[in-house]
């Protein structure tokens, strides 16, 4: 026994890095897994805590590994996540009543994804901090339902954390092979969520504010390549983009032809006229679409419906110009959607928001009440402001990340998951203000020993999951909306549930 312990030892004063990786990336796996041990919906292709577009991800998987190719179809969805679906049916075989082994293989990616945010956490919070950063990510409860249903944040918050690990890294510019990584990494996180493009002005812009007296003329042609590459990513579904959309405007001949350049998706229009109008409640409504036929259905036939694909962004614009208060009202409205990520707690029992609210269409469950998320939204703002002093100023990065994320909800729809998304750059932020403050105090004992401390405590959400794998899975109560002929409820819509 005691040489076991002698070689653990020698082994954690060797590799301490490659330690730390390994169990953050098997502690976090085994509370996924514990997690769904308790669930009662651990079999079904979705979550009663989050349905999202499973029904979708998983009609698309099937046929992508049956090698079935339907008829040319609306690219409405970015299709990476699908694909990586369609890989684990091949791989873990097609499902036959039982979604567990899938769920438990995205369980494991969102594993490795925290144990990565580790790794490089560790460079620029420190040992402690980081720690604490994963326990927090590991155990959140959003990122414990995210993490076991069909759901593209599992794939999104990977390259997130490794785009962000590419921009510490090389800061001003990145060289050689790094400019290429990140062009691909850029790329596949716009194939996950198409706004990840958009993101790379503001990559630019933090990394203008690191170049120090590094010349333009030297930076340039470093981004450039990155760019390309991510553009050279993106160009063979962009190519099979354009070819539907020719086929779809030879089909309907009589209207408006489709313009064909869609690099990822075409759904930006018509996702604006729907995110703003009079109707519009902040979170996702298809109201727009419904009022003209197909049930909620996308029909590039109905001349309504092409309408809103060709000219949303003018319908939305022109609306908010007419209501600028309402728009204004609205914009506050998505924010305070978005930002109801900071209401969910941590651990199988959502401590200490509880178990009892509503799923909003196509978004995560948001717990009754709002006492946590304020108090988080002040500490966050905290952080945003401090990582714009010189001290602080890599934390900036994740500022500009969580602005642009921002903007994009105030632009579209404010789900609560999109928040979740960016949890590779929020809980830094979260923690900054606490950073600040103990390094202040250095020569203080407990300052230093205040993160180590703290996640050490999370580890009771390890011992509470456990006890509830041990019993009978849990039970709950949903109601809503239901179907007229079929009696069932509508996933799609609002969804209370309550602990049974």
């Amino acid at each position: 026994m005691r040489r076991l312990f002698t070689s653990a030892s020698n082994l954690s004063a060797r590799h301490p890095v490659a330690l730390g990786v390994s169990a953050v990336f098997g502690l976090s796996l085994l509370l996924r897994w514990l997690f769904l041990q308790a669930a009662p919906d651990r079999t079904w292709p979705f979550s009663i805590f989050f349905y999202g577009d499973a029904r979708f991800f998983h009609a698309y998987a099937v046929d992508l590994a049956r090698g079935h190719e339907g008829p040319a179809a609306l690219p409405y969805h970015p299709p990476l996540f699908p694909w990586l679906l369609g890989l684990l049916y091949r791989v873990l075989g097609m499902p036959r009543g039982d979604a567990s082994p899938y769920k438990l293989a995205l369980a494991t990616l969102n594993a490795a994804t925290v144990a990565f945010t580790w790794w490089w956490w560790r460079r620029l919070l420190g040992t402690g901090w980081s720690l604490l950063g994963a326990a927090l990510f590991a155990g959140s409860f959003g990122w414990l339902v995210l993490s076991t249903t069909y759901s593209n944040e599992v794939l999104y918050a990977l390259f997130l954390s490794a785009t962000c690990a590419l921009m510490l890294q090389h800061r001003a510019a990145p060289s050689g092979w790094s400019a290429v990584l990140l062009g691909v990494v850029m790329g596949l996180g716009a194939l996950t969520r198409a706004e990840h493009l958009y993101l790379w002005p503001f990559l630019l812009a933090w990394a203008w504010r690191q170049r120090g007296e590094t010349a333009v003329r030297t930076l340039a042609p470093r981004w450039g390549v990155a760019m390309l590459v991510t553009a050279l990513v993106l160009a063979p579904w962009a190519a099979h983009n354009a070819r539907v959309l020719r086929e779809l405007n030879v089909r309907t001949p009589h209207l408006e032809p489709l313009p064909v350049l869609a690099p990822i998706t075409v759904y930006g229009p018509i996702n604006f006229a729907m995110a703003n109008h009079a109707r519009a409640t902040g979170g996702f409504t298809p109201d727009s679409v419904n009022q003209v036929g197909q049930e909620g259905f996308l029909d590039v036939t109905n001349p309504a419906q092409r309408h809103l694909l060709l000219h949303g962004y003018a319908e939305g614009l022109a609306w908010m110009g007419d209501h600028p208060l309402d728009a204004a009202r609205l914009a506050w409205a998505k924010l305070d959607r978005w930002l109801d990520g900071l209401q969910l707690g941590w651990g199988t029992t959502n401590w200490p928001s509880g178990l009892s609210g509503a799923r909003p269409p196509v978004d995560v469950f948001v717990p009754e009440g709002a006492w946590l998320k304020w108090p988080l939204t002040l500490l966050l703002l905290a952080g945003a402001a401090l990582s714009l002093r010189p001290a602080w100023r890599d934390y900036g990065l994740f500022t500009a990340v969580l602005l642009h994320r921002a903007l994009i909800t105030v632009a579209f729809f404010g789900y609560t998951r999109g928040l979740l998304a960016i949890f590779p750059v929020l809980l830094p932020l979260l923690l900054l203000p606490f950073i600040v403050l103990t390094a202040r105090a250095p020569a203080n004992a407990w300052a230093r020993r205040l993160p180590a401390i703290a996640a050490a405590a999370l580890l009771v959400l390890w011992v509470e999951a456990g006890a509830l794998a041990r019993s009978a899975p849990r039970r709950f109560i949903a109601s809503g909306s239901t179907d007229r002929a079929s009696g069932k409820l509508i996933q799609d819509d609002w969804v209370s549930i309550q602990p049974d």
